[in-house]
């Protein structure tokens, strides 16, 4: 009888480098994931320290991973928050700041978190309750999830007492998007209810049911078929209305609940920063916005009794999820984060609700369980933002980074979750819009604000707090402490000039560069000589003036400490030129790039010639940036390196394309490894990569492979092979077969088929020693791509690589 076997075609893909290859039989198991989402949840829960707040079911969770005690929002508004999250972006990087903002009409082509686990994961994605803002004539992001979401309201009641005689109010009509242009002429709804009524009475009851059915039916799908699962579950309360069982009222002796310390604004702050009435007027028996009357301390009282209800009243809901998870055994293998989407006031300062940049709208909850990294009843004084929680998931899961087409501004906590001392920020960034734009830097001690307009040459205030002296922000201290403010201004200066509420990024003469060159597309500049010009007022001694491309080729003329720079990086290694005195207040510049030099002119006299590294070989993926560099860094330094000044009449001219000369000559070189020459196909995995280094389930894939040489631009599979090449050696060396180097703008594919016996493990490919960038391809269909230096990396599951 014949074996029953399936059979695989192997693709892999290098640009110009090369890797061992290997599959796994053994078991794979992608992690699922779980989010846990919170409307203005803020860290009055047991675990950080509230020892009023009722929260058993939020503490236990986070006694099984790690408490970031230091997180923060990156803007204190529902949608604009939930963007940053799905995104990876600041909503200063993004322009959506408004409750309204519709993600897909700013940026068509995002990919958002759950979007990146579908296409490369294989993951279903689904999504219950507050996950996007839905509401004020916002629809959400449908496209994000693989099934249509399950809805459920923000603003409920079921006292009939809470709204008069059942008409529509103005909060249910913001959230059901009715009547927008009207809202002020409805009625107001109660800003809290307690009836004694079952917790499935209320969405955030409803919204916990159904996500453990979810979860049962996940589990069903990856038992059959191996569907890694993340689902998003958003909760609404504590958010307004205060509507919660009675019971969760009756856990609070109001009596004994802490009122706020401090009611007045800051001393000294700038009158834009500030907040009085707003979200919380639109409720009874809170005055009306018409109405100067303040709220009394009797009502005071009782709306914080409410916020602490509410919140007892979804860390009951949270309880029965993960109560959920734990019955379906799928603790071990769900990656599980709990986070808010923004803090809240209560009366601190005079202010209730969020829509602040001070220090109770933006703190939030970041709770985090990865089975396998987190220590259990884990904490970290690491600063935290809502845009790292995204490339943290894709590390933890085995995905690929995202890349966006957003920009993407958070960096990855795993560190962090593996070693509670480890730093991988030193501050937070967060922002909040009024006629001004507020951006705040928070290290551990400080907070910087700068409230700049749009006016270039308008005035700028700064607030600055310090909460070691003053947590209670009574005062401003940007006049007593000027060396802070210009230590954070100069953090500040290092984030790109946000982008405006029109679409377009701002211009602002003090803290970034002032841009009067007309726009210019992005020159075609692969293999062509280039001359760079341009016209600069200098207001700082440091920062990019044009820069393009970015960490694997590009160009960029820059400042450093006052002299002129002019950076050109090919294949990842940067050539500089460098001015020896520094630059006028205003000067002329000219950079020059040819196949043999590279040259800087300033007001028509040479200042810096040096031998080239080359013509840039292929186009870059970043555009042309003035000002900054803002994607990644073109030259030597760290981005965006923004400008402080004024660039004027930039141009780019390039010249003739110069043919390519290719490496045509084999590799003259003998082989480093003194055992190379005994190296077979047959005995290649025992003696490479490590003999240590061997598996009994693991087949050897080694050997001789098909392989051809591209154009690098080529995406279509070869259709005619060269030969064969020895892996897992080099591709230059005796052994490898193609015996030369690859030239940049160059691909190298190999190729192999083999057989696999049906088991009910999941197959994995392993591949040892990845030099640089690689696209792995099974039966034609991509499963993973790595950039490398010289690490291993194994492909997410796909479909492409069925079970056996």
């Amino acid at each position: 009888m014949m074996p029953n076997v399936r059979r695989f075609s192997l693709l892999i893909c290098f640009a110009a480098l090369f890797a061992v290859g290997r599959v796994a039989s053994a078991d794979s198991n992608p992690m699922n994931v779980l989010l846990i989402l919170v409307d203005d949840l803020k860290p009055a829960i047991g675990c950080y320290g509230d020892q009023h707040a009722k929260t058993p079911n939020i503490d236990a969770f986070a006694a099984r991973g790690m408490r970031f005690d230091r997180a923060y929002c990156n803007q204190a508004v529902c949608a604009p928050s939930r963007f940053t999250l799905m995104l990876g972006s600041h909503s200063t990087s993004t322009g959506l700041y408004g409750l309204g903002s519709k993600l897909r009409e700013s940026i068509p082509d995002a990919v958002t978190l759950p979007q990146h686990f579908a296409k490369h994961g294989g993951y279903r994605t689904e999504s219950l309750g507050k996950v996007f803002h839905i509401g004020h004539g916002n629809e959400g992001d449908p496209e994000s999830f693989s099934v249509p979401h399950f809805k459920e309201k923000v603003i409920e009641y079921v006292d009939p007492e809470s709204t008069p005689g059942g008409k529509l109010t103005r909060e249910e009509a913001f959230f059901t998007n009715q009547q927008l242009g009207a809202i002020n002429s409805l009625p107001r709804g109660a800003a809290y209810e307690s009836p004694d009524v079952a917790d499935e009475s209320y969405a955030d009851g409803r919204v916990a049911r159904e996500t453990v059915e979810r979860l049962r039916a996940a589990k069903k799908r990856r038992d059959s078929d191996g569907t890694p699962f993340l689902i998003a579950a958003g909760f609404a309360r504590p958010h307004l209305p205060f509507s919660a069982p009675k019971k969760y009222w009756d856990l609070y002796d109001p009596s004994t609940l802490p009122m706020p310390e401090f009611e007045e604004l800051p001393a000294g702050s700038p009158a834009v920063a500030g907040k009085r009435g707003g979200e919380i007027r639109n409720y009874f028996p809170v005055p009306d916005k018409s109405d100067s009357d303040q709220i009394d301390d009797d009502l005071k009282r009782t709306l914080i009794h409410g916020y602490y209800a509410s919140t007892s009243f979804v860390d009951a809901q949270i309880g029965k999820v993960i109560a959920g998870l734990d019955e379906l055994a799928l603790t071990d293998n769900t990656i599980v984060v709990l986070w808010g989407d923004h803090g809240f006031h209560l009366g601190d300062l005079g202010i209730w609700t969020k829509h602040t940049n001070y220090e109770q709208a933006n703190r939030i909850p970041i709770l985090i369980s990865a089975p396998g990294v987190t220590k259990p009843g884990s904490s970290t004084q690491q600063l935290a933002e809502s845009v790292d929680i995204y490339p943290t998931l894709a590390e933890l899961a085995g995905l690929p980074m995202p890349t966006g087409p957003q920009p993407i501004d958070g960096v990855s906590l795993v560190p962090v979750l593996k070693n509670p001392d480890a730093r991988v920020r030193d501050h937070a960034y967060h922002a909040y819009p009024k006629n001004k734009l507020g951006r705040a830097i928070r290290t551990e001690r400080y907070r910087l604000v700068e409230w700049a307009g749009d006016d270039p040459e308008g005035s700028i205030e700064y607030e600055l707090y310090d909460y070691e002296t003053d947590p209670l922000e009574t005062r401003n201290h940007a006049d007593a402490e000027p060396k802070i403010v210009e230590q954070l201004k100069k953090t500040l200066a290092n984030y790109p000039q946000p982008i405006g509420r029109n679409g377009k990024r701002r211009a602002n003469a003090i803290s970034s560069a002032k841009i009067e060159t007309p726009e210019i597309e992005t020159p075609e500049i692969a293999n062509r000589p280039l001359t760079i010009s341009g016209r600069v007022r200098v207001q700082s001694d440091t920062g990019v003036i044009v820069a393009q491309g970015g960490k694997e080729h590009g160009y960029a003329v820059h400042l450093i400490e006052g002299r002129l720079a002019f950076d050109v990086r090919v294949n990842q290694n940067v050539r500089r030129i460098l001015s020896e005195e520094k630059v006028p207040q205003r000067f002329d510049f000219v950079a020059t790039l040819t196949a043999d030099q590279l040259q800087l002119d300033v007001d028509k006299k040479t200042v810096a010639r040096g031998q080239s590294v080359g013509l840039i070989p292929v186009q870059p993926a970043d555009g042309l940036s003035v000002g900054q560099d803002d994607r990644t860094a073109a030259g030597d330094y760290e981005a965006p390196n923004t400008f402080v000044g004024t660039v004027t009449n930039i141009e780019v001219i390039t010249g003739k394309v110069m043919p390519l000369a290719k490496n045509t000559k084999p590799f003259q070189s003998e082989l480093i490894t003194p055992w190379g020459e005994k190296v077979t196909a047959e005995n290649a995995w025992t003696q490479y990569p490590r003999p240590q280094m061997r598996r009994e389930q693991w087949a050897n894939l080694n050997g001789h492979w098909d392989y051809a040489v591209t154009p690098i631009q080529q995406v279509d599979m070869p259709t005619q092979w060269t030969g064969q090449i020895l892996v897992p050696f080099c591709l230059e060396s005796k052994l490898g077969g193609v015996q030369r180097l690859l030239d940049a703008d160059e691909a190298l594919w190999y190729r192999r088929t083999f057989s696999v016996t049906p088991s009910d493990h999941r197959m994995s490919l392993n591949f040892e020693a990845v030099d640089y960038r690689c696209e792995v391809f099974v039966n034609g269909k991509s499963v993973g791509e790595h950039v490398g230096g010289n690490t291993p990396f194994t492909p997410p599951y796909s479909p492409s690589a069925p079970l056996g």
